[in-house]
């Protein structure tokens, strides 16, 4: 399988691109140069470029933030599709099919974590304080007591470093980190009193984990933890969990009717079981970034021996099912280096 330099090299190809935001777009901390000039080129040769994130956020709160990085509508994208404001779209005009998503009525939420409770504004929603009082619990981006729970440094019982790939399949409550901190386990205790209470789970970010810097060396991105994977472990425990975002088909169906997208469409992605299974299901493209994100993170880790192909193969056929807990058999039409050109000139 070849990989192509960057997005520009099948700009020919497509006259819609659907981009993710963290790990093609965005480290967590600044949109570089080069990525907002290649965004100029895609507009400049008049093809639509839609972002389609899995921020739980309400669009208008996500691209106002990002306008201070430098990233600005009608310049550099389109539309700005988050799942959060897809999951607003749908609570306001397809109230019962939410209902029937979380198994009852759907009056009252309890936020868990500094939820977003914006995304239930003008939906008849309300929130409560009292978990058992509430309907179904939205779970908001996951702190510990100490903050942010990084999913490269796990230990076992024993000690043992448990890889990234593995971290969904283990008993949490006997996971720490390097430090002897326990954040998974704190987590595990959260689901576990809310599986007790027979709750349902709302989830707006499906990811299992994101990508991000944390620091201003290049290249020094961690895992850290995610809606997605208390979701997914909340299942695993028996849990009901209800997701909106990619994977799933609808926000792409949405993503093309708010920005009227053009065939052919592709996604521009970092992570296989959401950007390129997501973008399969719903009959488009999709390219996956190798060298920034979410697949970046499992390719640099694995033996340096292995040809890129090798890493590509393993990356599909044995981390990819972990992940999404399912057989896995979709593959990209591209791979791309990454989603920015180098050498743009910075008078675009």
């Amino acid at each position: 399988m070849k990989i192509k330099k960057d997005v520009l090299s099948i700009m020919d190809d497509y006259s819609t691109f659907f981009v993710d935001l963290y790990g093609v777009l965005f480290d967590g901390m600044t949109f570089s140069k080069q990525v907002l000039l290649t965004l100029k080129v895609l507009k400049q040769a008049g093809k639509k470029v839609v972002i389609v994130s899995n921020s739980a956020a309400l669009a208008s709160e996500s691209y106002a933030g990002y306008v201070k990085g430098g990233l600005i509508p009608g310049v550099h994208y389109d539309e700005f599709v988050t799942s959060g404001e897809y999951l607003h779209y749908s609570l306001k005009n397809y109230s019962d099919k939410f209902s029937e998503a979380i198994g009852g009525p759907a009056n009252t939420v309890k936020c868990v974590f500094m939820g977003n409770s914006g995304i239930f504004r003008e939906t008849g929603i309300q929130s409560v304080s009292d978990t058992a009082e509430a309907d179904f619990l939205y779970l908001g981006p996951p702190r510990s007591s100490y903050g942010t729970v990084y999913l490269d440094d796990v230990r076992d019982e024993k000690e043992k470093e448990v890889n990234l790939e593995d971290v969904l399949s283990k008993d949490w409550n006997s996971l720490k980190d390097r430090y002897g901190r326990t954040g998974l386990m704190e987590f595990a205790a959260l689901l576990e009193k809310c599986l007790r209470l027979n709750k349902t789970l709302l989830i707006l970010n499906p990811d299992i984990f994101a990508s991000v810097t944390v620091d201003q060396f290049p290249n020094h991105a961690r895992p850290i933890v995610t809606q997605g994977i208390l979701g997914a472990y909340y299942e695993k425990l028996g849990g009901r969990v209800v997701r909106y975002g990619k994977p799933n088909v609808e926000i792409f169906e949405y993503a093309k009717q708010i920005s009227d997208a053009v065939n052919p469409i592709i996604m521009v992605g970092d992570t296989p079981w959401t950007d390129v299974s997501g973008a399969s299901a719903c009959g488009i493209d999709a390219a996956l970034v190798t060298s920034t994100g979410v697949s970046f993170t499992f390719l640099n880790k694995m033996d340096r021996s292995l040809s890129m192909n090798e890493k590509l193969n393993y990356l599909f056929n044995v981390i990819a099912p972990k992940m999404s807990k399912s057989l896995f058999n979709v593959r990209p039409r591209h791979f791309i280096e990454h989603f920015y050109r180098t050498n743009l000139p910075h008078t675009i």
